[in-house]
């Protein structure tokens, strides 16, 4: 019982043909545990993505991977080179986290990660997990925050004979695009492979749209949305004694592309420009110590530097030029310790510096240390699993000019609980207390920093069930979960504009009660021996409402950029060498207020996708075909107000591996 326990709680983490091995055998169990434990099972529903359903739903970078997710809202800029960032469960982007093979990728200048600027080209896999991992070997960090984006590289691998291998792939596509990709992995020896990552993007961007309201059927051109950037990314991976395992890696990402204004009336484009330009290093050694203890010990030193500049503002300056160098050092070390086949314990603790300088007359010049540690621990006793652990966050600020915000000491737990009621049903329940710290621009910004602003507190409730059945017959597999949870948020940090559009006022909100639920579906058919029937249906509601003041006007309001329901479908046929498949997003209606009257409405919308792979092989060497066609009725839609999608677009791939 306990494995089937096991393996129905990885409904999104493991494989079909992984559940195809189930055993009856109690005696087993946890052998297969022990030998999987990299795919341990989520006790709070996990969901996944692979380089198989990257096509499926026409992804052309993380973001655009997990919005058929359910209880995940994208709040998108607009075009291939617009700001994208993730929010689970509506709690803001600040509260999910994104770890790159193991390694948190951070921003605590505005805490928010661009999800837009991480391709898939390299990426095998994206998991999001609420609360934490499942892997209880991870850092301290995957555990603090309130979910977690999970992002899992390629690993090199060859054929038999061969020591090297080249995968080279083009995409272009509408307004411009051209997107040229390579990997290049090489083995140096039995133990050690080298491998190289690289992708160049290039995009005009100027896509057609139409302004609502405005009188007029001409349609408009989005102006000043050019987009250049390169990426490299190399790294070492290698084996050391019996069961040691390190890789070191290094990237360089440079990006430079315009930002169009917000559209107004008749004025639809802007001149304003970003330039990125991000270096991380780090490195990852991870021992197995006798069957009981298990070793990852972690280090990487990122720098950030981003630049903006705005020739049109009006200040003494005749423009706006900031220009940010945000640097982090950070290391850690975690173990796991399994005392008996039903008991496994975890520890870790990350120590991590983070400074911003920028060329801001009377900036305060942060400085933040900070140490995480968490304890933690899975039980498993009969059919039920119970997992916690409670978290230490501390953090010490220091600056230049001004006072800093104070330092603090903040415990928080979480407890997660599964039962297995059937072979084919699970029930599941956690809670999780989130504590969120203001970021360097939250509190320092110079004209609109809060130095009294207070920490953010979130805790999460969910209760759920995940019913999976796989039989012999022409239905392979049917998943079928729901998850209903309920968060509660004080002191909100929120903005208000103040003297103009970039003049605002940080300050705290009282309270949000969030409710919400997640209807999750999948199923296989097998309509012949060559072809697959393959389809996923997912549905969010959230209702997320303002309680700071039973007073206020906008009490009970839903809060800004929240649909309340949300719908994902996908659907197609996938053979050996071909596959279709047609996907929807719907979208309901949301306010950009919390003022919920009709003027503050931004209007709800349903896109639709369809893709197309086919395999093939010419002169002995695999060549893959791929074609997309993004917003097939040419909608037209905005995810944020003011920012309006493009209309139907076009993206053409070929891949092949020499």
């Amino acid at each position: 019982m306990l494995r089937r326990l096991v393996f129905c709680l990885a409904f999104f983490a493991l494989a079909p043909h992984v559940f195809a091995q189930q055993l009856d055998s109690v005696q087993h169990i946890n052998e297969v545990k022990v030998n999987a434990s990299k795919e341990r099972p989520s006790l709070r529903g996990s969901q996944k993505a692979d380089t198989l359903s990257f096509l499926r739903t026409s992804s052309y970078n993380v973001a655009d991977a997990i919005r058929n997710f359910a209880g995940v809202i994208v709040k998108d800029y607009g075009g291939i080179g617009g700001l994208k960032t993730v929010s689970v469960r509506s709690l803001g982007a600040s509260h999910t986290g994104v770890l790159l093979d193991g390694m948190a990728i951070s921003n605590v200048q505005t805490g928010q990660i661009d999800l837009g600027k991480l391709s898939l080209d390299n990426v095998e896999s994206i998991g999001l997990y609420q609360a934490q991992p499942d892997d209880l070997l991870s850092n301290a960090r995957a555990f603090s925050n309130a979910s977690v984006v999970v992002i899992k590289t390629k690993q090199p691998n060859f054929e038999a004979g061969r020591n090297n291998r080249l995968l080279l792939k083009y995409t272009a596509g509408s307004f411009g695009l051209h997107n040229p990709a390579l990997q290049y992995d090489q083995k140096l020896s039995k133990k050690w492979v080298f491998s190289l990552n690289s992708a160049y993007q290039k995009a005009k961007g100027d896509y057609q749209f139409k302004v609502d309201g405005d009188g007029s059927d001409t349609l408009a051109v989005r102006k000043n949305s050019a987009i250049e950037n390169l990426q490299v990314d190399v790294a070492l991976h290698g084996k050391i004694g019996e069961s040691g395992k390190l890789t070191l890696r290094g990237n360089y990402y440079n990006s430079e592309r315009g930002l169009p204004n917000a559209v107004i009336y008749y004025n639809p484009t802007g001149r304003q420009t970003l330039w990125n330009k991000d270096f991380f290093t780090q490195a990852q050694y991870q021992q197995q110590l006798g069957d009981a203890w298990a070793l990852l010990a972690s280090v990487k030193y990122s720098r950030n530097y981003t630049r903006y500049n705005d020739p049109a503002y009006l200040n003494l300056q005749g423009q706006l030029d900031n220009r940010y160098t945000e640097k982090e050092y950070y290391q850690s070390i975690a173990t796991t310790y399994k005392a008996s086949e039903q008991l496994s314990f975890n520890y870790a603790a990350d120590l991590f510096l983070n400074t911003l300088h920028t060329n801001l007359y009377g900036y305060a010049y942060p400085t933040r240390s900070t140490l995480l540690q968490v304890l933690g621990g899975r039980y498993r006793i009969n059919n039920w699993i119970v997992e916690g652990n409670i978290l230490h966050t501390y953090i010490k600020e220091k600056v230049k000019s001004g006072k800093a915000s104070p330092e603090k000491s903040v415990f928080s737990p979480t407890l997660a609980l599964a039962y297995q009621a059937t072979a084919n049903l699970t029930l599941r329940t956690f809670y999780k207390d989130v504590y969120r710290y203001p970021t360097f621009n939250d509190l320092y910004y110079t004209n609109f920093g809060n130095r009294k602003l207070n920490p953010e507190r979130a805790k999460q409730y969910s209760l759920g069930y995940v019913f999976e059945k796989y039989r012999d017959s022409k239905i392979k597999h049917f998943m079928l979960s729901t998850d209903f949870y309920y968060n509660q948020i004080s002191d909100k940090i929120v903005a208000l504009p103040n003297k103009d559009l970039f003049i605002w006022t940080m300050y705290n909100l009282g309270k949000v009660a969030i409710y919400g639920a997640d209807f999750k579906s999948e199923a296989g058919y097998q309509i012949d021996q060559k072809s697959t029937l393959q389809i996923s249906l997912n549905y969010t509601y959230q209702l997320g409402l303002d309680k700071s003041d039973p007073e206020a006007a906008v009490y009970n309001n839903q809060i800004p950029y929240t649909p309340q329901h949300t719908v994902a479908l996908n659907v197609g046929v996938q053979q050996a060498r071909w596959s279709v498949f047609y996907n929807q997003i719907f979208s309901s209606d949301r306010y950009y207020s919390s003022d919920n009257s009709r003027a503050y409405l931004v209007k709800g919308f349903s896109v639709s996708d369809v893709s197309a792979c086919y395999n093939l092989r010419l002169y002995n060497k695999p060549l893959i075909l791929s074609a997309e066609l993004n917003n097939v009725f040419n909608q037209n839609y905005y995810v944020v107000r003011s920012f309006p999608m493009p209309g139907t677009s076009i993206r053409l791939t070929i891949k092949t591996i020499i």
